[in-house]
């Protein structure tokens, strides 16, 4: 147990640098040193450069469901299942984007959105160099309003966001 939490702190708290910068297609960056925070929307690429490499995400789906868990507690007026893909492009070691470790969501009202039990969704795992994947996740969603924002982090241990991604759909 020991070894696997040690493992998990050399990967992510060590191989990941706060001196992330994302950027976009066309290669505009923003260092996540810098004030104003990098907006995307859905389906648009987000490049991540790092001290380990660059690797690609895009948020490409909100999806409601009629997926309902009766053991759950959440409380879920709908639940959303968001996707995402991710391409390790030159990292040397595995890639993994997880909603645990990278990414936040809140609703129009500002409220942070909890995970859902809800079984559509998809577990992409980590992916090796020139590899991608797709993930997906459930959250619970108290009102009605068609919209989330993101907020992305390169490093789980980030107090700021690298960028934000604004879902509607």
């Amino acid at each position: 147990m020991l070894l696997i939490c040690g493992t998990f702190f050399l990967t992510f708290a060590l191989g990941s640098n706060s001196n992330s910068s994302t950027s976009n297609e066309s290669g505009g960056t923003s260092g996540s040193t810098n004030n104003k925070l990098s907006t995307y929307k859905m389906n648009e690429d987000i490049y991540i450069t790092n001290n380990s490499g660059k690797y690609r995400v895009k948020f490409t789906s909100v999806k409601e469901t009629s997926d309902r868990n009766q053991f759950s507690d959440t409380k879920a007026d709908k639940v959303v299942i968001v996707e995402w893909e991710y391409e390790n492009l030159t990292i040397e070691d595995d890639l993994l984007v997880s909603d645990m470790l990278n990414f936040k969501l809140y609703d129009k009202d500002n409220n942070k959105l909890e995970s859902y039990p809800a079984g559509d969704t998809k577990y992409g795992g980590s992916v090796g160099k020139g590899r991608k994947t797709v993930s997906s996740e459930a959250y619970a969603l108290n009102n009605s309003n068609n919209y989330i924002e993101l907020e992305f982090y390169d490093n789980t241990w980030n107090s700021k966001p690298d960028c934000k991604v604004l879902l509607e759909w």
